[in-house]
């Protein structure tokens, strides 16, 4: 989807939720004020990366990582340890596909579930595991593809734990 469709969608959407809170209608031709037009800027920018045509090349995808671990048989499908991770990785600069994220789907089953988080890992650049990731086996056959695509896989707790630099040390020196 071309990025100025994208813009009208999130702006008419702003528009009609801010319309039907307030009972008002922003001007249609005069410029957005800035508190408006920031935060469509930034659900635009977004989008247009989940949604991007084509292939993502690596560089693109770099930042991006997806989280992996247990969720079959584990309490409210282990959710909470998922959001609770995916808070803070994105606390530390990461954009963060976390597959808890889609909640619970009436009628989804398993493969259905699988399917729809392969989506998302493909657009990632890296896959952040969870404890108990290797007795899973959803969270086993993400790490197998993103190993298979030549993603580094990396511990989630390591990540939010060791001190995050943009460039290894010895370019800034």
């Amino acid at each position: 989807m071309p990025t100025e469709n994208i813009r009208t969608v999130v702006t008419e959407s702003l528009i009609g939720m801010i319309s039907a809170v307030t009972d008002l209608t922003p001007p249609t031709n005069e410029p957005m004020p800035v508190f408006i037009q920031g935060p469509i800027d930034r659900a635009v920018a977004r989008i247009s990366t989940v949604v991007a045509q084509g292939v993502t090349l690596q560089a693109d995808r770099a930042n991006r990582l997806y989280l992996a671990g247990p969720m079959t048989g584990i309490d409210d499908f282990n959710f909470p340890a998922f959001n609770d991770m995916a808070a803070k990785l994105r606390a530390r600069g990461y954009v963060v596909e976390n597959p808890a994220g889609h909640g619970v789907v009436d009628g989804a089953e398993w493969g259905d579930y699988m399917a729809y988080d392969l989506t998302r890992l493909g657009m990632c650049g890296m896959v952040a595991v969870l404890p108990g990731w290797d007795a899973s086996r959803g969270a086993r056959l993400e790490v197998h593809i993103a190993r298979e695509l030549g993603m580094p896989v990396l511990n989630a707790h390591a990540l939010v734990s060791v001190e995050r630099t943009p460039y290894p040390s010895f370019l800034s020196q």
